[in-house]
């Protein structure tokens, strides 16, 4: 609580101009081209604290195992993953897939299996890193020992042109995953030779190209996606996690997420980076673990940014009852996980006093009571989590139309994305499988 007569000022009015127009973030309020962490501080001192509740441990247990046992229904004898279904037999369903929802979806079963150990789990991420290995590696791009990871030749799609960052980032993390559920599985050679193409794409500053083109053979694209950086330092870290002598990775994910922190500080605003706030933590973990020092009060403001900008977003209203709870417009369930999934990774080191934490807390609790009951219940699906929580009257518009068919589609990511909150919901709550 901030002292003092000025602090107060501060404080009523803030409290004033959240009344008059709630659905108000800190970038109406805040100097349009410096973020203020004092005026965020003053901003959540001013609200009430939120009620809150948690989600009994036992039914995220069970949405998080059925959540499990889907994704390993869904990999074939190949590897590969049932990518997308519709739960409503009537919709037709379009042939896609995406190698880095595939990595993914390997790195949320290595976070279950370290709850809940089962031979099952490592299994299919054996399967799975076989499927991307064969399909998807890319050896001695632009005439250096790097793999870049392809997206299958299956799908004809214009991204065919291009080897990804977050191809990489995410192909380290997998590979990793695998690592360390089963010594010896993953070649050091191979994870360095992936990592190393994460190298080729980022620029002195800390920043990325995205993408190379295939047809030009040059890096292009410079910080096209949101998410390729965090994904690329959550797989850097994952590596120096492994092989601590090897500082190099390190470094590079510090970079990163130092160059992220300074240039959304200096904008004012942040978009909801749910996997720069999941490299964050891991960053601060390794930190402490490997004794460097690292600038915890810039990334931490980093954080602050992100969170805010995820609560502002949470307190849209829903068109309809039961979308209440999620994070995201019209009930959409996979951007409500991954945003639980940063939050709840940003309470690992946000300082405990800061008076956000009680209103990510509440947001985190409401979020994953959504989940379990957005979740499929039974049936041949059952365990899947659909892109809405629900379907919206049928008004004859031509977009309800659309979404509706869209509300029953489930994809593999989302249900990864799902269970990887649920799980660190329950590490949060000290909880376990059993």
């Amino acid at each position: 609580m901030l002292g003092g007569r000025r602090a107060r000022v501060i404080a009523i009015a803030l409290f004033v101009v959240v009344a008059v127009a709630s659905a108000l973030g800190y970038r109406h309020f805040y100097p349009p081209t410096r973020f203020d962490p004092e005026s965020l501080t003053a901003y959540y001192t001013a609200l009430r604290k939120p009620a809150s509740s948690a989600v009994d441990d036992a039914a995220v247990r069970a949405a998080a195992a059925a959540a499990t046992d889907y994704i390993r229904r869904a990999n074939d004898h190949t590897g590969q993953f049932q990518y997308t279904v519709n739960s409503d037999p009537t919709v037709p369903v379009k042939r896609d897939y995406s190698i880095l929802r595939h990595q993914g979806t390997v790195y949320s079963l290595g976070m279950v299996d370290d709850m809940f150990p089962d031979p099952n789990n490592v299994e299919v991420m054996r399967r799975a890193i076989g499927f991307m290995r064969d399909c998807c590696y890319v050896r001695d791009v632009a005439g250096r020992e790097m793999i870049a990871i392809d997206e299958p030749d299956f799908i004809a799609r214009g991204e065919l042109g291009y080897y990804k960052l977050g191809g990489a980032g995410l192909g380290l993390l997998a590979l990793t995953a695998l690592e360390r559920k089963s010594t010896g599985a993953v070649p050091y050679d191979e994870m360095r030779e992936v990592s190393r193409f994460g190298e080729y794409l980022q620029t002195r500053s800390g920043a990325f190209y995205s993408l190379y083109s295939k047809s030009s053979q040059k890096r292009m694209a410079l910080e096209k996606s949101l998410y390729y950086p965090g994904e690329m330092a959550m797989g850097w870290i994952a590596l120096f996690e492994l092989y601590p002598e090897d500082r190099a990775p390190f470094d590079s994910a510090l970079s990163a997420l130092a160059y992220l922190a300074s240039t959304r500080a200096r904008s004012g605003e942040a978009p909801a980076d749910h996997w720069a706030l999941l490299a964050t933590a891991r960053l601060f973990r390794a930190a402490e673990k490997a004794n460097i020092e690292i600038p915890k009060e810039a990334l931490i403001n980093h954080a602050l940014q992100i969170c805010h900008t995820i609560l502002e977003e949470a307190r849209q209203p829903q068109p309809i009852q039961e979308m209440e709870g999620s994070l995201a417009p019209m009930g959409a369930v996979t951007p409500t996980a991954t945003r639980l999934e940063g939050m709840l990774a940003a309470l690992t080191f946000l300082p405990p006093e800061h008076p956000i934490v009680p209103h990510v807390h509440a947001a985190i609790d409401r979020g994953i009571d959504f989940l379990v009951r957005a979740q499929v219940k039974e049936g041949a699906y059952a365990g899947g989590l659909p892109m809405s929580i629900s379907r919206l009257p049928n008004d004859g518009n031509p977009k309800t139309i659309k979404f509706n068919a869209r509300a029953t589609e489930i994809r593999i990511d989302y249900v990864q994305h799902s269970l990887s909150a649920m799980v660190q919901y329950l590490a949060r709550n000290r909880s376990s499988f059993h």
